[in-house]
This record gives structure tokens, sequence and C-alpha cells, in this order.
């Protein structure tokens, strides 16, 4: 396996350099260098300042994409006020794997089984994202449910509200330690709106509009919430379990975790 890696220290020079190279982005490598491919063109984030913090900002806490899990992990502040995400950052892979895997990295990566995207999902979180029209550096926000990463765009940040009133995440693995989830999901509440993501049970992460609205209607209407979450979910037969059983974990899942932001 062959790499050549390119080190840029600005946002605007790693858009010009993938640009021009092609490739794609490298940022903790935990899911780059796994995929193998003979030659590949990657341009680290590493050495870009300004990409590594969790900073409250008024009604949002902002976190960069280039933020570790471990930080994620360590911050009191997540542990407190979005207890989901921090969660899903201390049971991500082991103490090896979140030293150096990204926020940003998760995100991009698109993978049904992103235990931050489920988080993020749930908290109705948003992501700022980089990017260069006609020479001259540029930013849009997107909600994280919505989003579609345009060609060479790079994750900066991503914004949560801090009204959250309780989240909550789990996964179920076949291992406890440096398991890719069976099933994943978060749930959230702030006031009487309820909001449920779930991971590992579709091509992607899903967030799961219709359970979401019948639980913020009546968060006690467990029958209906289950049969809405098993029509949003599409799982697959695969190496880490079967349709029937990410079925069945996903809706005793869905009654526990409700359970627990209503508390």
């Amino acid at each position: 396996m062959k790499y050549s890696i390119h080190v840029p220290s600005t946002l605007e020079e790693a858009f010009t350099t993938r640009s021009r190279v092609g490739g794609q982005y490298l940022a903790g490598g935990t899911v780059v260098l796994a995929i193998k491919k003979p030659v590949c063109d990657l341009v680290s984030l590493s050495r870009i300042p300004g990409l590594s913090f969790i900073e409250r900002k008024g009604d949002c806490i902002e976190i960069g994409g280039g933020t570790t899990f471990d930080e994620l992990d360590r911050s009191a502040l997540l542990k407190e006020r979005l207890t989901a995400l921090w969660q899903a950052s201390h049971e991500l892979a082991g103490p090896q794997i979140r030293n150096v895997a990204t926020i940003g990295g998760n995100i991009g990566s698109m993978s049904p089984s992103a235990d931050s995207v489920t988080a993020l999902m749930a908290l109705d979180a948003s992501v700022r994202l980089f990017t260069m029209e006609g020479g001259k550096p540029c930013r849009r926000t997107v909600p994280i449910r919505e989003l579609r990463l345009g060609e060479g765009e790079i994750i900066e940040a991503v914004v949560i509200r801090t009204n959250v009133d309780s989240s909550v995440f789990e996964k179920v693995g076949k291992r406890n330690a440096m398991a890719v989830s069976v099933v994943n999901m978060a749930v959230a509440r702030v006031g009487k709106k309820v909001s449920v993501a779930v991971g590992s049970a579709a091509p992607n992460v899903v967030f799961c509009r219709r359970t979401s609205e019948i639980l913020s209607k009546d968060c006690t209407d467990m029958m209906a919430a289950k049969a809405a979450i098993l029509e949003e979910i599409s799982p697959k037969d695969d190496r880490w379990g079967t349709v029937e059983q990410k079925r069945i974990v996903c809706a005793n899942m869905l009654e526990k975790l409700a359970g627990e932001v209503s508390a």
C-alpha cells in the first residue's frame, strides 16, 4: 500500500491541494488507512491550527472538526450538557483509537455505524463546512440530518444548542470493547420534543422522524413508537448481526432510552 501525504498549514491550502492532486482528506487516519487502495494522495489536516477545540459560545457548544474523541471523552462540559455525545465518545473503540480519531473524520466517513453521528442527529447538531469559491474562503452551516458533503468541503466545526434537557446514547456490540455496533441509538429531549436516531440499521445513520413525532406527542405510547421505528430502519444481515436481531435490539433500546430521557 502506497500513500503520498501532503501536509498543508491552512484550510485554504488544504482545499487547493486536494483540488490539485485529488485523493482524500486525512484526519486521524483510523478510517482512511483501513481502506485498501494501492495508491492514494492524502491531504492531512493535522497541522492546521484552530481545528481542535470545545467551546461554549452563547447558547451553543462548538466543537472543532479536528477534536479527538479522547478530548471529547475528557470534557466535563459535554458530560454535563450533551450526555449522548459524551457517551458515544466514551464508548467509541479503545483508548488508542480515541487518541487519534476525530469527530470530523467520523462524520466525514459517512459510516452507518458512526457512533458520534447517531448522537449528533438526536441532538439536532449542525455542521460548519469550509470550501473555496472564486478563490475566496466560503463557509456554510447545515443541519447534520441534511448533510451532504460537497466536493472538497472540509468539516470545520460542529455546532450544538445547549437547550437539551436530557440525552442518552447506547450501543450494542458483540463484545464490550473495540466493537462495531450491532445497533447504536441516541435519544434526546428538549421540553416535550423527543428526537431519536439509529445507527447500523440502514445504509446510513437514520433520524427516525415518525418515531420522534409519536414520542413527542405521548412519550408513553411505546407500542406505536416501536412500530414506527421498525418501519424507519432497514437493517441487513452482516457479520455483526442478523436483520431479526437488529430489529429486536432496536425496539428494546427505544423503550429503555426513551424511558431514561423522560424520567
